[in-house]
C-alpha cells in the first residue's frame, strides 16, 4: 500500500506592497543630494583658489610698481630718462608737498582719475617691466603709482610712494574710478633721500 503523502502546509507571508521600491528611491535621493553637495563644495573651492591667485597677481603688480617708482626717485632729477628722471612724470616740479595734517594726494580720487592732487606724478608701469618676452599674458590695467612729499613734525620731507596693482579681471567705473570687479592692492613706502 502506498504511503500517504503528508499534507502540504500553506505558509502565509506578510504583504510587502513595494516597500523595497520606496527604500531604494529614498537611498537614490540621499546619494543624489550627497553628490550635489560634493560637486558644489568642489566648485566653491575652485572659486576660492582662483580668487586667491588673482589677489596674489594684483599684489605682485603693486610691488613691481612700487619698486619701479622708488628706483626712478633714486635717479638724478636733472638728467634725461632713462638714466635720470627728466622727461618723466616723477620730476621734482611735478611732486606736490603735503603739510602736516593735510590730506595726502594719494587719498584724493583725482590723483588717480584726473587732474589735481598728486596726479602730475601718476606713472603707469611700462609693460616691459612686468611682461616676460616669452609670455603673451598681461594685465588688463597696468600697475601705477603716484609720488608726493610729506612734511613731518620733525621738519623732514620724505617722499611717499603709493602704488596700485590690479588683478587680471579688474574693471572700474570710468567716471568715479571705483572698482566694479576684481582686486586692487595698494602699497605704500616712505623714502628719505639724502
Amino acid at each position: 500500500m502506498p504511503t500517504p503523502i503528508p499534507s502540504a502546509k500553506t505558509i502565509w507571508l506578510p504583504r510587502q506592497d513595494g516597500v523595497s521600491l520606496i527604500i531604494v528611491l529614498i537611498m537614490l535621493v540621499i546619494i543624489g543630494l550627497t553628490s550635489a553637495a560634493a560637486i558644489r563644495n568642489a566648485t566653491s573651492g575652485e572659486k576660492v583658489t582662483n580668487n586667491i591667485r588673482l589677489q596674489n597677481l594684483a599684489q605682485q603688480y603693486a610691488e613691481a610698481a612700487l619698486r619701479y617708482c622708488e628706483t626712478e626717485l633714486g635717479k638724478d632729477d636733472t638728467v634725461a630718462a632713462p638714466t635720470g628722471r627728466m622727461g618723466t612724470n616723477l620730476t621734482e616740479a611735478n611732486i606736490i608737498t603735503v603739510a602736516v595734517g593735510g590730506t595726502p594726494g594719494w587719498e584724493q580720487p583725482v590723483s588717480w582719475t584726473g587732474t589735481g592732487g598728486a596726479s602730475a606724478t601718476k606713472t603707469t608701469l611700462p609693460e616691459s617691466q612686468i611682461k616676460s618676452t616669452d609670455s603673451s599674458f598681461k594685465p588688463t590695467k597696468l600697475p601705477e603709482c603716484v609720488v608726493e612729499k610729506q612734511t613731518m613734525n620733525d621738519g623732514s620731507v620724505p617722499y611717499v610712494v603709493t602704488a596700485r596693482g590690479f588683478s587680471p579681471d579688474y574693471t572700474f567705473d570710468s567716471g568715479t574710478g571705483k572698482t566694479t570687479n576684481g582686486s586692487v592692492v595698494w602699497l605704500q613706502s616712505t623714502l628719505l633721500l639724502e
